[in-house]
């Protein structure tokens, strides 16, 4: 017997319990997402059996007057059937009248470490090694294979840029061949108007060497610039409003004393103590990335992680042969390496100032600096001159950084965030990664979906005016020892919990396959937005107080209201409201 109903985007499918049938409203902004599953499970215990997926939409109109609701206007109600694909991969209906509607299968992932054995909570779906639903991916022929396991189906739906306001029914039939079917439905209204950009800025590192080593395309070719164009439209899409610049190859997750696929935007001739610079890359970079969406940079860390003791890898052609001339055996402090700094620096910042984006571009000296690094602080006042009108931006977890002057924007772990928020400069990003796993929200694998979404609204509730998350597409095991196959591993080869390093899995034809939890945090960039926009109509306190109503309490990184009710709630309210301004 063929069973389907309609839940939650916030429900992981799969995972051993009952599919909870989703009883809420959805509502959409114009262009924006808003997603939600069709759970289902059939078929015999032979196995073989698949399902056909085909569904209408239909704008919901007054039985009595054939008008619709919300515009008063003549209205039948057309309906849209699945039609040909776009591009992207998205079915667009067959009549412009309908939401754009996107069904894609939710495939399991092995999670070999699901989680810090050490250090968990009670919020966590699972902590041991198992298979868990993330990937999301376009169903082959429409049919789906059925199992007597419950499995899901990812459905979005965006309203067009003109979209007529009003209530839209999508009719879902799943059709086994040859046997049972099963029915559901969903509604979703569409709100008249659009929600403005995310004022605050967003980055998620993006690592290019994912590209190169995983499609095997040379770096900077014409193959390369066409899958990269592709990832970057991804993560603009949702929510990526930064990007991180491989001026040189970054110094990231890398063993002392090995080395990451180069990745170096700017080619470096060197002459004796002369060196000359080529920007042609750089510049196709930067114009793929503003073509796109990208409207802010932040230029990579210029000497090694946890305490800037060497220098990073830097590729030069010297005598017809290019070579490396700087890494891990290159201390931060040698005179050579400044002395190339010295005149890379300067040769960059013309270069960006020339393409008027020097003020949106951000500068790293180490990621996660080591307070006691003697030779952190030799790096900062070695380059600090150097940058001198530019913005230093860096992951710290010690108040002691800002209050020495050390970095301009400090962004703070959500866990050590506390000293940050009591002596507040005047700008704070936070960010999490593998070591956030206790009471702060996340987006591993193992843990329910809410607490992936609840950061939007505790960002803006903490007023953060950025965040960061270091793995947008970061296919290698830990500390960068071996490549990996994104796919056969989800968490760096056991390095980190499962669903740390990446957002996006490398699809076939160059073409990213975006997992829940990038659906999830888009979500979570909508609810900010959201709120936002409500707050350009009543104010900041009174979007803050109507927060405090919903939740109940005061919040903070470690306390909010767990559980997917408090958001779509306060979602459901805000929209509402916005709706009466709009």
């Amino acid at each position: 017997m063929l069973e389907a109903l309609i839940v939650s985007s916030l429900e992981k499918v799969g995972l051993g319990k009952e599919p909870t049938p989703f009883r809420g409203s959805m509502e959409a902004f114009r262009g924006e997402t808003v997603s939600f599953q069709i759970a289902f499970r059939g078929g015999d215990t032979e196995g073989g059996q698949k399902a056909a997926v085909n569904w209408e939409v239909r704008k919901e109109t007054d039985p009595g007057t054939g008008r619709s609701p919300e515009s008063g206007e003549d209205k039948t109600a057309p309906y849209a059937t699945g039609g040909e694909r776009n591009p992207e991969g998205v079915r667009v209906p067959g009549l412009p009248e309908t939401p754009e509607v996107r069904i894609r299968r939710v495939l399991p992932v092995m999670c070999r470490r699901s989680c810090n054995p050490e250090e968990t909570d009670d919020d966590y779906l699972f902590k041991d090694a198992r298979t868990a639903p993330d990937l999301l991916r376009e169903p082959e022929g429409d049919t789906v294979p059925l199992t007597q396991e419950w499995q899901s189906l990812w459905v979005d739906v965006c309203p067009r840029e003109k979209q007529e306001p009003g209530r839209y029914v999508i009719a879902f039939c799943l059709a086994e061949e040859g046997g049972s079917a099963a029915e559901c439905r969903a509604e979703v209204r569409v709100i008249g108007g659009e929600l403005p950009p995310l004022p605050i800025l967003h980055t998620e590192w993006f690592h290019c060497d994912g590209i190169v080593d995983y499609y095997g395309v040379e770096a900077f070719s014409g193959e390369f610039w066409r899958i990269f164009r592709n990832f970057v439209r991804v993560y603009v899409k949702r929510g990526g409003n930064m990007m991180y610049v491989p001026v040189l190859t970054p110094p990231l997750d890398t063993e002392v004393g090995l080395e990451r696929t180069t990745i170096q935007l700017v080619r470096v001739e060197r002459k004796g103590r002369e060196y000359r610079f080529d920007f042609a890359d750089l510049e196709r970079f930067l114009e793929i990335c503003q073509s796109e969406g990208i409207g802010h940079f932040e230029i990579c860390h210029l000497f090694t992680q946890w305490g800037a003791t060497a220098a990073p890898k830097v590729a030069a052609w010297e005598n017809g042969e290019c070579r490396r001339i700087f890494g891990w055996d290159t201390s931060s402090d040698d005179p050579e390496y400044l002395g190339f700094l010295g005149a890379l620096i300067p040769a960059v910042k013309e270069f960006l100032d020339r393409r008027g984006i020097l003020k949106d571009t951000y500068f790293h000296i180490s990621d996660e600096p080591n307070l006691t690094s003697v030779q952190y602080k030799t790096a900062q006042g070695a380059v600090r001159e150097l940058l001198k009108g530019c913005t230093i931006i860096e992951a710290v977890s010690d108040y002691e950084y800002y209050g020495k002057g050390l970095v301009d924007i400090p962004v703070c772990a959500t866990n050590h965030i506390e000293p940050f928020l009591e002596k507040r400069p005047p700008v704070l990003w936070s960010y999490y990664c593998c070591a956030q796993a206790v009471d702060v929200p996340n987006r591993f694998i193992s843990m329910p979906s809410w607490r992936n979404r609840i950061y939007g609204v505790l960002l803006y509730w903490l007023k953060m005016d950025g965040f960061l998350h270091w793995g947008f597409n970061f296919y290698n095991s830990i500390l960068s020892r071996k490549k990996i196959n994104p796919y056969e591993s989800v968490d760096a080869d056991g390095g980190f919990p499962a669903g740390d390093p990446f957002l996006v899995y490398p699809g076939e034809g160059g073409v990213p396959e975006e997992s829940i939890r990038i659906m999830v945090q888009d979500e979570a960039v909508n609810d900010y937005r959201a709120l936002y926009a409500l707050e350009g109509f009543i104010g900041r306190e009174k979007v803050m107080e109507l927060i405090r109503q919903e939740a109940g309490m005061e919040l903070s990184f470690r306390q909010y209201p767990k559980g997917e009710e408090f958001l779509l709630r306060l979602r459901s309210r805000v929209n509402g409201l916005l709706r009466e301004k709009i």
